[in-house]
């Protein structure tokens, strides 16, 4: 029996503290994401310095977009995003970039 207790640890009770409730269901939970358009068209990040990379929209929505680079160079905090086939266009801010994709959400 103690080996079973070393290795599966010991029983705890079957009602979970109330902390651990509150904090898996959060309102930020309950909010909808927004609808995504799935896309595969061309779009170009330009930089301050004027550094302009291609890339492909994956999908995109109202509020952002995530893109796909042939490479995986980080892409500055803002960039001037000019998306004409799916009709984005303006300054956005990186969220989150892995490898060669990057997700965008727009300034307005």
């Amino acid at each position: 029996m103690a080996l079973l207790d070393r290795v599966f640890g010991n029983r705890k009770s079957a009602s979970p503290s109330s902390g651990r409730i509150d904090h898996a269901v959060s309102p930020e939970q309950d909010v909808p994401r927004p609808v995504r358009g799935v896309a595969y068209r061309e779009a170009f990040v330009v930089y301050e310095s004027g550094y302009t990379r291609r890339g492909i929209v994956l999908d995109y929505s109202n509020t952002g977009v995530r893109l796909r680079f042939p490479t995986n160079e980080n892409l500055p905090a803002e960039v001037q995003l000019n998306a004409k086939a799916v009709n984005i266009n303006g300054r956005a801010r990186v969220v989150w970039q892995e490898n060669s994709e990057v997700g965008l959400t727009l300034i307005p």
